[in-house]
């Protein structure tokens, strides 16, 4: 289920009152998924190393099922209703255009979409042939898998943040600035346990720390 941003949402459209914390709240955690992905793995390569390093293989499938979550969020934002059913997702928030004051609000929130749209085409599509099925020409090499940049996700999210934006202030006069927690108060303990690991391996190799000491004070 979607995250949800709870506050007072009754100066919006009641056609869109109970949709907007969800997107507004999936919109917040994208931008957490990107910041902890960006802090491990693009903002300091020695970090990364030193992380993959004592982490091993777990560092990677972290490091996948953040891109697949992000490419996932960033689908369902953007899907349309189907005939079997009707989505949560960035289009519901057309609903509320005939309510706006500003006669700008339908162009520029039709055109913000459209860019969306646009810009996200390569992780539908990427969603499509690999994380909602296994495309078959894919599959056997046939076809190659859409590339999907970490730039393009980027900039996907800022202007899935700017479009939310435009319901902010039209309604509520405001913008949101999309903060999250810094990346640190999630990976803060994985970091400091390899740090620490990477530590005794020093000190284990300078003869200070007894050989294999690790195993003989914690019960395996």
């Amino acid at each position: 289920m979607p995250a949800t941003i709870n506050r007072d949402y009754s100066s919006y459209p009641s056609s869109i009152r109970g949709v907007f914390p969800h997107l507004a709240g999936e919109a917040c955690e994208l931008r957490q998924s990107w910041e902890v992905y960006s802090h491990l793995f693009m903002s300091d390569k020695a970090r990364t190393e030193l992380l993959g390093k004592r982490l091993g293989g777990v560092l990677g499938m972290f490091q996948s099922l953040l891109a697949d979550e992000m490419t996932l969020s960033i689908s369902r934002l953007t899907d349309k209703d189907s005939r079997a059913q009707t989505n949560l997702s960035l289009w519901a928030l057309r609903a509320a255009i005939p309510d706006a004051k500003d006669v700008e609000f339908e162009k520029n929130v039709n055109g913000a979409l459209d860019q969306i749209i646009k810009d996200a085409a390569s992780i539908r599509k990427h969603r499509h042939k690999r994380l909602a099925h296994y495309d078959l020409a894919v599959s056997l090499s046939a076809e190659i898998l859409p590339v999907v940049t970490f730039n393009d996700i980027r900039g996907v999210l800022e202007k899935i943040e700017a479009l939310l934006n435009l319901f902010y202030w039209e309604f509520e006069n405001t913008t949101m600035f999309f903060d999250t927690l810094p990346a640190t108060d999630l990976t803060g303990k994985m970091e400091a346990t390899a740090y620490k690991a990477h530590a005794y391996d020093l000190l284990e190799a300078e003869g200070i720390v007894p050989k294999m000491e690790w195993r003989r004070r914690v019960k395996m």
